[in-house]
């Protein structure tokens, strides 16, 4: 669990928010493996009961929004647009 969540509101989160690791590598069509690796290393946080992994769908949608990359567009002979 990350500083900045709580464990009031990880009980507060509604059933309906928290998905499995198949429909989060569904969604953000990864390898099972990635999905490890990201866990492992604490990019996204977790919730395991016995050997069943679940994921908050704000903490994907956050590191999503975290990590976005806006590409500078290129033309006009090598001028970036900003």
């Amino acid at each position: 669990m990350n500083n900045t969540t709580d464990k009031k509101e990880l009980i507060e989160t509604p059933l309906e928010d928290w998905i499995d690791s198949y429909d989060v590598i569904r969604l953000l069509r990864i390898s099972p493996r990635t999905l490890l690796t990201l866990r492992t290393n604490g990019t996204i946080p977790y919730s395991k009961i016995n050997d069943k992994v679940y994921f908050r769908r704000q903490d994907i949608q956050k590191i999503l929004a975290d990590n976005y990359v806006m590409a500078a567009i290129h033309f006009d002979y090598g001028k970036t647009i900003k």
